[in-house]
């Protein structure tokens, strides 16, 4: 059942660090690298809290970088589902 086929693409996945300069046609991009770019920028929010609460970087300046990833999140997000 499970031959050799050379019509199979090989799966390669970039995770965890896909971003939009990552994406093959970045007019155009698949499902796939949109929804590795969301979970990417996910992880990266989620490491970004964290160095807050460690202490590795001032709130000032963590919570900047928290709100660029929010808005880059919606922003990417928005090509999935698109407003009203």
């Amino acid at each position: 059942m499970f031959e050799n086929n050379d019509n199979l693409l090989q799966f390669k996945p970039k995770y965890p660090h896909t971003l939009p300069q990552d994406w093959k046609d970045s007019d155009n991009p698949t499902i796939y690298e949109i929804n590795a770019t969301l979970d990417t920028l996910k992880k990266m929010y989620a490491e970004q809290v964290k160095d807050i609460a460690k202490g590795l970087i001032s709130t000032e300046k963590g919570e900047d970088k928290l709100r660029n990833i929010a808005t880059n999140y919606q922003a990417i997000k928005s090509i999935l589902f698109p407003p009203r």
